[in-house]
């Protein structure tokens, strides 16, 4: 299941329409540039992809200059994915789909180069981030050999009906360019790279976020 999945969010996040609050703004010179409300900017993603794979992600996020460069956000992620032909039924000699809700949160951190750069070398930045993510698959694997595993998937794991819960915790770092479009609003480049990479993990490294952001 994997494998499908990886490759389904590298399409995704490199061909889809994405819409992602993967930015921060310029420290304003206005009088109230360190109030609250004037440091945080909110916005999200949105992934689309339908075909024989559909998946759907939304994604929205707010985020804080916390001091000087340094950035700190909260996300929450919902994703629909759904495979067609992506099981075997070896006792029924038919495909199944592979259909799933995805749910979870992350917390990131980000630093700008702007206290070092007055010149568009200040626009790049260092990402870090935390994600929890939660699904159900409607078959549980079994040993080799079991047999109650009737069905196996693309990578010749074997499974039996019966859901599973599946957790992933995944750790991200890497960096990316922030280009100013107008006013407050940003579009984002990420290059990041999991390095809690597991067998269920929807990403493959290296992963790459296309994003847009407003600041308040």
């Amino acid at each position: 299941m994997k494998r499908f999945i990886l490759f389904s969010f590298l399409i995704l996040l490199l061909s889809g329409p994405v819409f992602s609050q993967d930015s921060v703004r310029m420290i304003p010179t206005r009088s109230n540039a360190n109030s609250f409300w004037h440091r945080m900017t909110v916005g999200g993603y949105l992934s689309l992809q339908f075909g024989s794979i559909t998946a759907v992600t939304v994604s929205p996020e707010v985020s804080i200059r916390i001091v000087n460069q340094l950035y700190g956000g909260l996300g929450f992620t919902y994703q629909y994915v759904s495979f067609k032909d992506y099981f075997w039924d070896n006792k029924n000699n038919n495909y199944l789909d592979f259909r799933s809700n995805v749910y979870g949160g992350r917390i990131f951190f980000r630093y700008y180069l702007r206290s070092l750069f007055d010149n568009f070398l200040g626009n790049f930045f260092a990402h870090a981030e935390y994600e929890y993510l939660y699904y159900t698959q409607p078959y549980t694997p079994v040993v080799p050999g079991d047999p109650a595993g009737t069905i196996s998937d693309p990578n010749g794991v074997q499974y039996k009906p019966g859901k599973q819960s599946i957790d992933v915790n995944s750790l991200f770092v890497g960096g990316g360019y922030s280009q100013p479009i107008a006013g407050r609003a940003h579009l984002d480049l990420l290059l990041l790279f999991n390095l809690n990479e597991s067998y269920n993990s929807p990403y493959s490294n290296p992963i790459f976020r296309l994003g847009f952001g407003v600041g308040l």
